[in-house]
């Protein structure tokens, strides 16, 4: 009887990689096991391009790479992010540039790093460059972008288009930069 025990906890409880967890048990991530390339965080990511830069450990709630970036997906979680292979301290500018689907735009969401939380509207459907002053983290290891809640299904919004997923933001590229934003002022919080 204690083998049996023993086996239902190993399955309710199992001891994998966190990137594995993600992948193979809660389905959150659509990245295993990616190839790494060089870069420095200044010159940042472009989510179209095949692979991860060695800076990035592992993403969540990303859809799979298309041509034109990387789509934010509910039904990957409620949440979508990356976790870095190192931690941020001090000022930290978050540079990204997105497109979003039409019935976002104008809606509030929530760009999470570490200690610190910041609104971001989102501005248009096009393709918009948008930045994020982070002004004192401590050992932030994770970038989170908080998705307004219960998006519906593509084909629900447009009938002719079978896409299933939950989608919210297309992501193009990503920068981090430290310091200060170079278009945020000494007194804004957010983004532009």
């Amino acid at each position: 009887m204690s083998i049996y025990i023993g086996v239902l906890f190993a399955v309710l409880h199992p001891h994998v990689r966190p990137e594995y967890k993600a992948y193979y048990i809660d389905h959150i991530s659509s990245d295993w096991n990616p190839s790494y390339y060089p870069g420095t965080l200044e010159q940042g990511m472009n989510f179209s391009r095949r692979g991860l830069p060695e800076w990035v450990k592992s993403t969540r709630g990303l859809s799979i790479r298309e041509s034109w970036g990387r789509w934010t997906d509910e039904d990957l979680g409620p949440i979508a992010g990356l976790k870095f292979t190192q931690s941020f301290s001090g000022p930290l500018c978050v540079d990204f540039t997105a497109r979003a689907v039409p019935w976002v735009v104008g809606r509030t969401i929530t760009v999470e790093m570490g200690n610190e939380k910041h609104p971001l509207r989102i501005a248009a459907e096009d393709l918009t460059a948008y930045e994020v002053q982070f002004t004192n983290l401590q050992q932030a290891n994770e970038l989170n972008i908080d998705l307004p809640k219960s998006l519906p299904r593509v084909f629900e919004m447009v009938p002719t288009n079978g896409d299933p997923r939950r989608l919210a933001l297309n992501l193009s590229t990503l920068r981090l930069i430290p310091g200060r934003c170079p278009a945020v002022s000494a007194s804004a919080g957010a983004s532009h």
